[in-house]
């Protein structure tokens, strides 16, 4: 594999390429480099099946992206789009991402692509949920196996009293991208279970999304596919489902069926296992440790089943380090509540384990060469171009 660097495009970081600085008045600019390949390279996002790459696909084809310009420009392995078994890096599940929502121009890019989920978007997942009794049983049975989907995200469920909710993490670092893909997300499992139910107006009691409120067209398509008060600025992503909805009966349950495709699953996710990148499994680790007490290394180390000085050791056998990963996470999540929050910095820093507000703004400062306060500015004033431009095009 090569090493990736990173290319900036539109003022904006949009691929793991080269940095080069932009040429005043330039639409585009092609970088072509010839990189020798180093003995090992770090993936901290895991990887992903097919089908939901192919489901973004299907929506940028129906909006009139070029699908082999977009592949082309962010380096993409299309060969693999031919074959449902083969996964791919998640880093280049994110770049593509990055670049059909710059070629989209559309903010409601992953909100939009959630009509195009079918079964098979979910790989052997869709079709344990089609031979369910409930929906309750179809999350219940499917989350187990959500990682031969792709490492994109996690899924909790919580218990609540009067029904369930529905909690999804996501794994990607790319501030561009997060929103677009927590978007596709819920909004495909909404759309995803009305067909599986076979009722096209169930809907969730409420949907919860961290990001900041939409202006009010967009807050229209947001009701239209949710179809129930939406929440914003909350500190998850969820969908609070109740005990009626639970129990909805779904289409053709098949209990032997179910079964033997539980079976078919364990065995795939063991061969998937068994392959786990160190990297990886540490920087998810580092994500969900800190929703909720500081990452410190002992805590890690925990959390993996191992002891602090074996954690170190494979940590530095794969070319990385705890301090290393815990700064890529601090930084990659600063820079999303920085763009899509309206978080004070006190409360940023804290959710990011730093002692003091003074703390995070030195470290922001040595990631980005800017302060947060800067980097929060210049996200705000990209958001609300690429909105009007969007909004003058329709």
């Amino acid at each position: 594999m090569l090493n990736y660097f990173s290319l900036t495009y539109r003022d904006r970081q949009v691929s793991n390429w080269v940095k080069v600085p932009l040429i005043p008045e330039t639409s585009s600019i092609r970088v072509e480099l010839s990189i020798m390949p180093t003995e090992k390279t770090t993936n901290i996002l895991g990887t992903a099946s097919i089908p939901p790459v192919l489901q973004y696909l299907d929506c940028s084809k129906s909006m009139g992206i070029d699908i082999e310009v977009a592949l082309k420009n962010c380096n993409f392995p299309s060969a693999l789009l031919e074959d449902d078994s083969a996964r791919i890096q998640g880093c280049d599940f994110q770049a593509l991402l990055h670049e059909l929502i710059i070629l989209s121009n559309n903010p409601l890019f992953g909100l939009l692509s959630a009509q195009y989920v079918q079964p098979g978007s979910y790989v052997v997942l869709g079709y344990i949920t089609m031979n369910s009794r409930t929906i309750k049983e179809a999350l219940e049975k499917a989350m187990p196996f959500e990682k031969l989907v792709g490492d994109m995200g996690t899924t909790d469920l919580s218990t609540v009293k009067n029904g369930l909710i529905m909690t999804w993490k996501c794994n990607y670092t790319k501030p561009e991208v997060i929103p677009h893909m927590v978007d596709n997300v819920l909004a495909s499992w909404v759309t995803y279970t009305r067909w599986l139910a076979d009722r096209p107006e169930q809907a969730p009691k409420e949907v919860w999304l961290t990001r900041s409120e939409p202006n009010a067209e967009q807050l229209t398509e947001y009701l239209d596919v949710f179809r129930c008060p939406i929440k914003f600025n909350q500190p998850t992503n969820s969908i609070v489902l109740s005990e009626e909805h639970l129990a909805l009966p779904l289409r053709r349950p098949d209990p032997m069926l179910l079964k033997t495709l539980e079976q078919h699953a364990q065995t795939q996710l063991s061969e998937l296992t068994s392959d786990n990148d160190i990297v990886f499994e540490v920087t998810k680790a580092i994500r969900d440790i800190m929703r909720t007490e500081p990452p410190r290394k002992e805590r890690l180390a925990e959390v993996l089943g191992v002891s602090a000085r074996t954690l170190q050791r494979k940590l530095q056998t794969a070319n990385s380090s705890y301090q290393e990963l815990l700064d890529k996470v601090r930084q990659e999540s600063a820079e999303y509540y920085l763009a899509y929050t309206q978080l004070p910095m006190s409360e940023i820093a804290n959710h990011l384990g730093f002692s003091d507000t003074r703390s995070f703004h030195r470290s922001f400062k040595l990631w980005s060469d800017t302060t947060p306060g800067d980097f929060r500015t210049q996200q705000q004033n990209t958001d609300t171009s690429t909105s009007t431009d969007y909004d003058q095009s329709n």
